[in-house]
């Protein structure tokens, strides 16, 4: 059993997916069925429950889609609930120390090379044989969002049981103090992607448009984030309206 996006990224192919912001399974029916192979559900900047996150994998499951998630700390005991949940990988914000990576790395696999915690969760129904296959399932994705952890890339990215490097572009200008694009802050992006390169690991970013995802996948990110659900409906709800407006009458 191998994770679709862990076959596309070895293949040197880019995967790309969103992230899921409204809370709503119906929101992620729709976005697996226009054909995102992945969804993030994003529990570092909602309000969901773990009831909630588990409707949601559900329901990306439900349409052959892969629910990831966004975790709201690096606390074993969040990685474990998410994972018997039903992830079949983590992003974690604010990683900037290998030492940070090896924790939430470890935490995701069973032992001998982990310690996760064998119980009786959602995570049982993927396979029959889920406690020899999860190591290998899961993914380990660290989310860089600060200069530390660009001059950490590399070495993030070669910690065992890391298995992408992300970015977090908007908190990473944030902590440089410009703007998102300013030279500087496109110099750090790259810096970034460099470093995955020379651990062997493929990186990734969240993009706003097909025009800059584009872009960054002809640059050499492989693994992208497409806006979310909540930025598309904005999008669409904006359009709509200022379309009925602009028409005479």
């Amino acid at each position: 059993m191998k994770n679709p996006i862990r076959k596309a990224l070895e293949a040197g192919k880019p995967s790309v997916g969103s992230w899921l912001n409204l809370g709503s399974p119906l929101a992620a029916e729709v976005m697996v069925s226009a054909g995102y192979s992945w969804l993030a559900v994003d529990t570092e900047h909602t309000a969901y429950d773990m009831e909630s996150i588990a409707h949601m994998f559900r329901a990306i499951e439900a349409r052959g889609g892969v629910p990831l998630a966004r975790a709201w700390d690096h606390d074993p005991v969040t990685i474990a609930r998410l994972l018997d949940a039903g992830a079949w990988g983590l992003v974690f914000p604010h990683i900037s120390t290998p030492e940070q990576a090896s924790g939430v790395a470890r935490a995701m696999r069973y032992p001998p090379v982990g310690t996760r915690s064998i119980g009786t969760g959602r995570c049982r129904t993927i396979s029959p044989d889920y406690p020899k296959v999860a190591n290998e399932l899961v993914l380990c994705i660290p989310q860089i969002e600060d200069l530390e952890g660009i001059a950490n890339a590399e070495a993030i990215a070669r910690i065992e049981g890391v298995d992408v490097g992300f970015l977090g572009p908007g908190d990473l200008a944030m902590s440089m103090g410009v703007e998102a694009g300013h030279p500087d802050h496109e110099a750090a992006l790259q810096r970034f992607r460099e470093g995955c390169e020379r651990a062997g690991k493929p990186s990734g970013l969240p993009v706003s448009d097909a025009a800059d995802a584009a872009r960054r996948i002809q640059q050499g990110f492989q693994f992208i984030d497409l806006a979310n659900d909540m930025r598309f409906l904005q999008a669409a709800a904006g359009t709509a309206l200022r379309e009925v407006h602009s028409e005479p009458g």
